[in-house]
């Protein structure tokens, strides 16, 4: 039986994902600025807001226990359910 680690892709080709199943962490950058140097900064809700280091502009998001804290029973065992679960979280990058 294949039991996959991680799941990564993207969304609408703008975004890029990381799910690490293991360790339940979602992480999102902006695809266009995946290997820009980064600061991390704990917001209010406890994730971690990467920060481009030259223009402190908003370029990704790190979320621990992911889905314990906010899905809803067993993981979906579909890429694309699992995808629109992932997808509203890029809204928060932005706000």
């Amino acid at each position: 039986m294949v039991t996959p680690d991680t799941i990564e892709g993207t969304i609408d080709q703008a975004w890029w994902f990381h799910y690490d199943i293991t360790n339940d962490v979602l992480y999102l950058r902006l695809a266009s600025q995946r290997e820009a140097q980064t600061l991390g900064e704990e917001t209010p809700d406890g994730f971690i807001l990467l920060r481009h280091a030259e223009s402190d502009q908003p370029v990704g998001m790190t979320v621990v226990s992911w889905w314990k804290r906010f899905g809803a029973g067993k993981l979906p065992d579909s890429m694309g359910e699992l995808g629109r679960r992932i997808e509203p979280w890029i809204k928060r990058i932005a706000a």
